[in-house]
Order: C-alpha cells, then sequence, then structure tokens
C-alpha cells in the first residue's frame, strides 16, 4: 500500500520509504477494532485512522508527547506499528476519559504534526528533521560509495510483508509503489530546492507531476465514492474557488483558479473503485491553477456540482449535460467592435494551458458557480469554444484572438479578423457538424416541437392542420403525432390529449410505445391528469430516460409521494441543463416543495440557490419567494418570513398569495398572536380565495381541529366530511374519517357531549349517524344517548334511537335487552300497548336469566298499565325476586285485592321498622297503601301496629298527614278515605315505577 502524498522524496534516504500496514486497504480486524496504520517517510512518519468523518477530534502536542483525543469509544489496535516502529511516532498507549478516546504517542522534541481528512480516513503527519538524520544513518545505503547507484536502480516499493493480524481479513492484493525506467538520477546531488517528479502507479492507475510539499504548503485532497451508475470525486477546498471540466482526446481536464498542490492519497485509497474508470492522472505545472488531466474510460459523461467549498465531479455512464447551459452571442455593434460574447456571471479567474498531446493553446475561465458549462460544441472562424461539463473553454485559431473576463460575461475578440462572417461558422447557430452530430437526443422537447415564435401560434396550427388534412385517412397519424406536439408545447395539454387519443384510436399498437406514452404522459400532467399520468410516465420502456424522470418528479410531487419525487429528481437530474429555464424550474420548485415537506431544508436551499441562474416568469419568482420564506420560517426566522408572506399576500398569482396568507394566519397562531377563533375566521375566508387540491384539503384538515379545539364539533365534523367527499385520496393520506369516528366517539362515550344541551346532541348524532362504530361500542353509544333523552324526558327522540338499534343493529340477547329499554320509555311516555307488542315481538329462546327476568317484569309493568292484571299475575308465577313483589303489590293495589295487597306490602317492608332509619320514599309509598289496605279492610289492630311501628319514622315528609289521619284512633268516612286514596293514587306511578325506570336510564 502506498501514501502518495509525498511524491517527491529528499536526500539520499528518499529512496528508503517503509509502509507499515495490512495489505491493499485499511481494513479492521474485527468488527469493533479499528486498525490504525502507518508509513514511514525520511522525515515524517503518517498515522492513518480509518474512522467516520462525523466523529470530532484534536490534535495537541506538548513538549515531547502528542496526544489525539476522540470524541467517541474506538478501540484501536496499533499491531501494524507496533511491529515495525515509526521514527518520528513511537510507544502509542490509549485511555478513555468520559466517553472519549486518547491516544498518546512519544514524539521528537522538534516534531511538528498536521493532520486532514481524506475520504473517510483521518491522516495525521509527524514530521521531524532530527528523527530522519537518524533514520538515513542507520537504516539507509549500507555505503556511500553505492548509494547513487542504489538510487538510480531500485525501485520505489512498499513492504510487501504485512502483519499477519491484519492479513488475515485482506482481500485486495497489495499496492506496489514503482519508478519508472526514466525515473531521474539519484536525488542525492538534486537542487533541494527544486522538486523532484517521479511517476507512480497504483494498481495500474498511472499518477504523475505530484510535487513534494511542507506543512505550510496549501493541499487539497480528494475522495472518491461511487454514485448511481458511476463514481464521484470530491475536492475539499477550504476556500470557494472556481472550476472549469471537460473532455478532451480521451482525456478529463479538471482545473481549479487556485496554485493548490494536490494530494492524490484519497485516489489511492479509492483505487478499487476508480481503476476501471480512470487510468491515468497527470498534474500539469502552472503558477496560477491546479491543473490536472484524468486518462478515462471512453463512453463516460460528466457532472459537476458544488457542495459549499467542495468541488464533487462524478463519472457516469447515462447521458449527463450542464445544469446551466451557457450559450454565445454574436455582437457586432459597439465600441468594442466584433465579438462572441458568453454571458456569465461569477467567472474565475482566466487560466492558460497547454495541450500536452497536440500542443494546442488553450484559455480556461472556471466558474464559481456549479453546472455552468457549455452544453455543445461551438466553432467560429477564428477560435472554437470547447463543449464542457463546468466552465468555458477558447481554444484561439490565431494569436490574434484575445479572451477577456468581465463581470457579466466573456468577450472573445480577434484583431483585423471578422470572426462573425456567416461564411466562416460551421453553421448560422454556431454549433459544429461534429457536434450537431453528437447532440444529446431529449424525449421531451418543447422548444423543437413549438415551430416558430409564440406570436406565429395560430397561423402555424393552421398550416398543421392544412398537412393533415392532406394525408390519406388511413395514413395520418405522423401528421397527428406533429399537431399534437406541437399543441402540448404551447401548453394546450386538452387539444394533444385529443390528438393522441385519435392516434390510439387509428393505431392500438401506441400503447406500448414508450415515446408515445411519454409525451401523453406529459399532457396529462398538464391537464391535472395526475394518475393517468403516473401510469404513462411509469412505463417499463421509459425506465432509463432520464427525461422521463423529471416529469414524474412532477407527477410525484403533485401526487404527495414526496420521497419518490426527490428519487427520480436524483436519477434524471443529469439532464436538466437541456431544459428551458421555464421547465427547469417548475421542476426545481417541485424539488424545493417535496423537500419542505419531508424536512429536508438542506436540499431546499440548495435547489432555491440554483434558481438564481435561471430567467424565471414572474410567477415562478413569487413562489421561490414563498418558498425562501418557508424555509426561514422552519429556520426561526420568523421575522423575516413573516415579512416576505406579508408582501406576498397581493400577488395577482392567488394561489400564492392564498398560501401565504395560510403561512401567516398558521404561524400567527403559532406565536399566540391571534386567538383560535381569529384563526378560524381567517381560515375560512381563505376557503374562497383558493379551492382545490392540497391546500384546501390542508385548510379543512385545520379547521377541524380549531373547531374542536373550542368545542364548535358539529362544525368539525361538517369540515372533515366535506375533506372525505371533496378529496377522497388526500383525506385517505390524513385520516379524515378515522378522525372524524374519534371525535364521535368521545363525544358519545366518553362525555364531550355533555357540554351540549340534549337537543343540540341529539341534533348532532342524527346529523353523523354514520360515524356511529359497529359492535358493542356503536350499541353503547345510542343506548347512552337515549338515556340522557329519556333524563329530559325527550322519550320520543330516546325510543327513535332504540328503535333504530333494534330494528337495525342488534339481534339475539342483545336484541332482547335493548326491546326491554325501549318498553320502558314506551311505559314512561304512557304507550304500554307499543311497549307491550316489542316485547312479544323480539321473544328469544333460551335467553340469559337476568335478561329474561328483566324482561318478565318490563313485560308485567305493561299489562299492569293496560288494567290486565290477571295475565300480569301469571308472568310471575314462581318468581320470587324482590321486584316480582313489587310488581306484585302494584297488580293487587291496581285490582283493589286489599287482602293480597297487605300481605306482599308486609312482606316489601319487613323489619325496616327495627333500624330506626329514615324510609326511602319506595318504602314510605307501600306503607301508606298498606294503611289504605287495612282501612279498606277496617283492621283497627294492624293500623295500631302500623302506628306503633312505623310513627316516628312518619312523623314528617311525604304522606305524613295521611299516615297520622289514617293510623289515629279517629273514624274516617268511607268518602275521607276515598280522597285520601285518589291523593295517594296521583303520585304513586310517579314515586314508583317511573323512578325506578328513569333512574335505569339516568344510571348508565
Amino acid at each position: 500500500m502506498t501514501f502518495s502524498k509525498w511524491q517527491n522524496l529528499m536526500g539520499a534516504a528518499c529512496l528508503s520509504f517503509t509502509i507499515v500496514t495490512a495489505p491493499a486497504v485499511f481494513a479492521q480486524s474485527t468488527a469493533s477494532q479499528v486498525v490504525v496504520q502507518g508509513a514511514q517517510q525520511s522525515n515524517a512518519a503518517r498515522l492513518v485512522f480509518p474512522l467516520p468523518r462525523t466523529i470530532g477530534y484534536s490534535v495537541n502536542k506538548q513538549g515531547s508527547e502528542l496526544t489525539v483525543r476522540f470524541e467517541a469509544d474506538v478501540e484501536l489496535d496499533f499491531s501494524a506499528i507496533l511491529a515495525s516502529p515509526l521514527q518520528q511516532a513511537t510507544n502509542p498507549r490509549v485511555s478513555k476519559q468520559g466517553g472519549n478516546t486518547i491516544v498518546t504517542l512519544d514524539v521528537p522534541a522538534d516534531a511538528g504534526p498536521r493532520d486532514f481528512w481524506s475520504g473517510q480516513y483521518l491522516v495525521i503527519d509527524i514530521y521531524s528533521t532530527g528523527a530522519a538524520r537518524t533514520q538515513s544513518a542507520e537504516n539507509m545505503a549500507p555505503s556511500a560509495e553505492n548509494a547513487d547507484e542504489e538510487a538510480t536502480t531500485e525501485p520505489l516499493q512498499e513492504s510487501d510483508t504485512p502483519s499477519d493480524e491484519a492479513s488475515q481479513d485482506a482481500e485486495v492484493e497489495p499496492i506496489e509503489e514503482v519508478s519508472t525506467d526514466d525515473a531521474p538520477a539519484s536525488p542525492v546531488t538534486a537542487d533541494p530546492d527544486e522538486p523532484v517528479v517521479q511517476p507512480k502507479v497504483f494498481s495500474g492507475i498511472d499518477i504523475q507531476g505530484v510535487t513534494a510539499f511542507s506543512p505550510d504548503d496549501k493541499v487539497v485532497s480528494v475522495s472518491v465514492s461511487e454514485v448511481d451508475t458511476g463514481i464521484q470525486l470530491r475536492f475539499g477546498w477550504p476556500e470557494e474557488v472556481g472550476a472549469a471540466a471537460f473532455e478532451r482526446g480521451g482525456y478529463l481536464w479538471i482545473v481549479f483558479d487556485q496554485p493548490y498542490k494536490f494530494d492524490p492519497g484519497g485516489l489511492r485509497m479509492g483505487q478499487s473503485i476508480i481503476k476501471d474508470r480512470i487510468r491515468a492522472v497527470e498534474l500539469q505545472d502552472n503558477s496560477d491553477a491546479l491543473v490536472m488531466r484524468l486518462g478515462v474510460k471512453n463512453g463516460q459523461s460528466f457532472v459537476v456540482e458544488r457542495d459549499v467549498n467542495d468541488w464533487l465531479i462524478s463519472l457516469k455512464d447515462t447521458p449527463t449535460k450542464p445544469r446551466f447551459p451557457l450559450e454565445p452571442t454574436r455582437q457586432a455593434e459597439g465600441v468594442q467592435g466584433q465579438q462572441i460574447f458568453v454571458p456569465a456571471t461569477d467567472i474565475g479567474r482566466k487560466i492558460d494551458v497547454e495541450d500536452p498531446a497536440v500542443g494546442d493553446f488553450l484559455v480556461v475561465l472556471p466558474m464559481l458557480g456549479e453546472g455552468r458549462g457549455m452544453a455543445q460544441e461551438f466553432s467560429y472562424a477564428s477560435s472554437q469554444l470547447l463543449e464542457t461539463a463546468q466552465g468555458v473553454v477558447v481554444m484561439p485559431k490565431s494569436d490574434f484572438v484575445d479572451v477577456e473576463r468581465f463581470r457579466d460575461g466573456i468577450a472573445i475578440r480577434s484583431a483585423g479578423n471578422n470572426i462573425l462572417s456567416a461564411t466562416k461558422l460551421s453553421r448560422d447557430t454556431g454549433l459544429s457538424q461534429a457536434a450537431r452530430d453528437e447532440q444529446f437526443s431529449r424525449l421531451i422537447d418543447f422548444d423543437a416541437w413549438r415551430i416558430g415564435e409564440p406570436w406565429e401560434y395560430r397561423k402555424n396550427k393552421s398550416r398543421l392542420l392544412y398537412e393533415l388534412s392532406l394525408q390519406p385517412l388511413s395514413d395520418r397519424n405522423a401528421a397527428r403525432w406533429k399537431l399534437a406536439r406541437f399543441y402540448i408545447a404551447h401548453g394546450r395539454a386538452a387539444e394533444a390529449i385529443g390528438v393522441l387519443d385519435r392516434m390510439l384510436d387509428e393505431d392500438p399498437l401506441l400503447a406500448q410505445n414508450s415515446e408515445y406514452l411519454a409525451v401523453r404522459g406529459v399532457a396529462n400532467f398538464k391537464q391535472g391528469r395526475l394518475e393517468a399520468a403516473s401510469v404513462d410516465l411509469s412505463n417499463k420502456g421509459l425506465e432509463a430516460e432520464q427525461d422521463a424522470e423529471l416529469w414524474r418528479v412532477l407527477v410525484a410531487e403533485a401526487l404527495g409521494q414526496y420521497d419518490a419525487a426527490l428519487e427520480h429528481y436524483r436519477r434524471g437530474k443529469d439532464v436538466m441543463g437541456t431544459y428551458d429555464d421555464f421547465d427547469r424550474a417548475e421542476i426545481q420548485l417541485a424539488v424545493v416543495r417535496a423537500a419542505l415537506e419531508l424536512d429536508s431544508l438542506e436540499l431546499a436551499l440548495r435547489e432555491l440557490d440554483l434558481l438564481n441562474g435561471l430567467d424565471l416568469s414572474d410567477e415562478q419568482l413569487a413562489e421561490s419567494v414563498f418558498q425562501s420564506a418557508r424555509i426561514a420560517a422552519r429556520q426561526g426566522q420568523m421575522d423575516a418570513a413573516l415579512a416576505q408572506f406579508d408582501d406576498l399576500t397581493d400577488v395577482p398569482y392567488r394561489w400564492i398569495a392564498a398560501r401565504a396568507r395560510y403561512a401567516r394566519t398558521t404561524q400567527n397562531l403559532t406565536n399566540g398572536d391571534i386567538t383560535k377563533e381569529q384563526a378560524i375566521d381567517q381560515l375560512e375566508r381563505l376557503r374562497f380565495a383558493w379551492r382545490g387540491a392540497r391546500f384546501e384539503a390542508q385548510l379543512l384538515d385545520d379547521l377541524a381541529d380549531l373547531y374542536f379545539d373550542t368545542e364548535q364539533y358539529e362544525l368539525g365534523l361538517e369540515v372533515l366530511r366535506q375533506g372525505v367527499s371533496y378529496f377522497p385520496e388526500l383525506a385517505r393520506d390524513r385520516q379524515m374519517i378515522s378522525r372524524s369516528a374519534s371525535m364521535f366517539r368521545e363525544l358519545f362515550l366518553e362525555g364531550k357531549a355533555d357540554v351540549l344541551t340534549p337537543i343540540s346532541a341529539i341534533s348532532l348524532y342524527y346529523k353523523f349517524r354514520d360515524l356511529t362504530p359497529l359492535g358493542a361500542e356503536g350499541d353503547l353509544m345510542i343506548r347512552r344517548l337515549a338515556d340522557r333523552l329519556v333524563s329530559v324526558d325527550l322519550l320520543d327522540r330516546a325510543a327513535e334511537l332504540l328503535e333504530y338499534q333494534v330494528r337495525v343493529r342488534t339481534e339475539g340477547a342483545g336484541r332482547a335487552l335493548i326491546a326491554a329499554n325501549l318498553a320502558k320509555i314506551y311505559i314512561l311516555n304512557r304507550q304500554p300497548t307499543k311497549a307491550l307488542e316489542i316485547m312479544r315481538a323480539t321473544r328469544e329462546p333460551r335467553l340469559p336469566e337476568d335478561i329474561d327476568a328483566t324482561r318478565r317484569h318490563v313485560e308485567t309493568r305493561a299489562l299492569i298499565e293496560l288494567s290486565r292484571y290477571e295475565e300480569a299475575e301469571v308472568l310471575l308465577e314462581g318468581d320470587r325476586s324482590r321486584e316480582a313483589d313489587q310488581l306484585k303489590a302494584d297488580i293487587y293495589w291496581s285490582s283493589k285485592a286489599w287482602s293480597k295487597a297487605s300481605a306482599t306490602i308486609r312482606q316489601l317492608l319487613g323489619d325496616g321498622w327495627r333500624r330506626n332509619e329514615a324510609l326511602d320514599p319506595l318504602e314510605r309509598l307501600n306503607l301508606i297503601r298498606l294503611t289504605i289496605a287495612l282501612t279498606f279492610m277496617e283492621d283497627r289492630a294492624g293500623l295500631i301496629e302500623m302506628r306503633r311501628r312505623y310513627g316516628s319514622q312518619m312523623r314528617a315528609g311525604d304522606f305524613a298527614n295521611a299516615f297520622d289521619l289514617l293510623t289515629n284512633d279517629q273514624e274516617l268516612s268511607g268518602r275521607e278515605l276515598g280522597a285520601i286514596a285518589g291523593q295517594i293514587a296521583s303520585v304513586e306511578k310517579l314515586q314508583s315505577f317511573m323512578r325506578d325506570y328513569r333512574s335505569d336510564f339516568s344510571g348508565r
């Protein structure tokens, strides 16, 4: 394995370059241990820690000790270094403190450490001249006489004897570092101030031109990773630099406009990834820039992106174009005379380079903004603009061409030569024949389909229709195809769909044609047919089409499939540069919306920033401001966000204005600047500002929450019902139906409806009765509502509820019990006949004993109320329950069977007189009934006994006077007894079973 940061080794000791490492790659000896690797150079030792970049660390040198603190608990294995000690770093010790891992090494007193990341490797170099001299004296050339000979003949090579432990896990052959046959002579005699350049080979990758650097040099490193259909090189720059990238003669040129030195260590670490794509790396000497050429495999495309200061260059197998294609224009007037002008901003320094393969002189102008390149080659009489992935490259064809950079672009002039002469252009557009032959083929190309200027639409439409009319009836699809694409390019999606459908009628096999489906999918999207568009664009024949991926972005985002939208964008963004500004902005804004929905603020900010390079329509500009305000709000910059929302409330694009007002309202509510009632008023107004799609669904969703919070349950359930009706798909996503059912349950099962009046509660129930759950919960809900209605004498409404439950919802024992409750309500409502009918209509065999007893008692009560005493008495035969005894007492009392009534009531009263406690209302009623029965039976002894037993308990309260009058020694006439009995009869029903029945309902 090689550490290629030092490509020029200084002094005679440079030929003894010892590597202490496992073969091929840095590997962990176990899943929990990190194998630390080392490399020895003449004046420095290198330690390499294969760790994630997320781990924080610090390096500190005190005297002869170097301390490296890792902000993580890491198990480190120094066995490889201990086997072959390094000169500048010895005796490694590891300790743990507070979850941190601390490594301490002994170093020379004059040691100077330098640390940096290279991909997923932390590299620490320890420089010391004293240690280098010691190493040279003890370990280098065996004799001074043959030192020069060894320096020129011995190849530079790694140790190929790795530690046993590390070698067990190695899967890749050791990488050798060898010198070429034309290596320079021994550096012993070289000028120490002149860097020595030696070519190196890393597992078949030739790296040339790398010069040595000291700790004071500015160095840029590279890391390698795999991406879809290719690899990516990340150049980690500590400052902002411009970049250019272009392919020429089988080489990818990469030019940065700062003269840093280059550390190719990351190429070595990623050699297994890049070896099939990059065959050689060559650095050119340039005092103004870092210039490198990569020998690359044919057929690759290149994408240049920027991440803060880092530049990312991807080599892919799929077609790519610059995100922001630069277009030269011809200018033949003005004080500067004739010139080619390339409009551009953020232009880096002008760099002059020479192509070593053919000797061409090139003027390279790197760009600070990503994706700014020439999408095609332009050839003029005196110069040629090369196709680039990034930046502008001018190849002058004479010594008289002058290239100048300005704030707003690049000017190319030629003294004494008319470079704009049409006869000297490959064609009027400036596109060379070779470029035309290799031009990127777009699946969706509105610019090519429009045919002329927009103001010529009617004329061109008439011409296309006329051409269609000239075709034979059986062969018109070719003309229709041209017409359909013309329509869609001019935004006439409905007309395009009509023509496409007619084509399909003529040729059903078009349903399998991917190009046809792509165009129809775009037309369906523009017409709002999102599901149909998704089906068309998902055809297997379009899977490899990056064009189709970009339209899938728009469809997926509109459908709310935000993860899918971002995935489609990742696959198709490399050809964004082939679209015009309008469509590109539409796609990027869709990506911003999807990213915000997924809380990916970094991506949203990046795409918004990339909009700065486009010519936006007024509507797109307004939306970009709106999305920027949303991001500011997410980042806590509320003042800036609210100010932008306020500015957007009056824009002429109602959908943006409405969303700005919505965002302002919700934010004001969150901040407590408005009440929930005020928020409801503002959101209700917004329902009339913009209707439809996700926006209105979101409004309804928010309004429902606010209505529930303010106990306006009917309005809350109503807006959720509207959401389900208007937007069934979105309602399913937002769980509107389940939320409605949940709130209905809370109202009528958990007591929230208790705050409503009984009339409001029953009205609310009937309006949303479809939300009643099935099963036991729904039955309980209905019974509870019926109970409440009974408690306020709304007996008819209560009966309606239970009638529905008996008729529709229940069966078996449950139905029989509910029917008994319904019969009770009929009896309370003085409808004993209906009570008897429902009881007999709901008879069930083999009912549980308790339910059977309840039904028997209710049916008996109905018979009593109908004065059918004999039938009632028959029903109670054999029933020894207290409830049956009370019913029997009522039967005997009502039928004037005084003797039976007296005996039954005595049994009910029992020994209550012995408790010396107040009698309950039913006991008082039974007692007064007993005294009347005894009076009619002329049982004076019994009356005296009742007075003796219950006199003290009946001195006050209900029936006190009547009891006193009936039990004293005074003789009462029949009229007086009748008056007392009538008085008792007027209230006895209310005091007896009616009270009990009401308590049955109110007790649930």
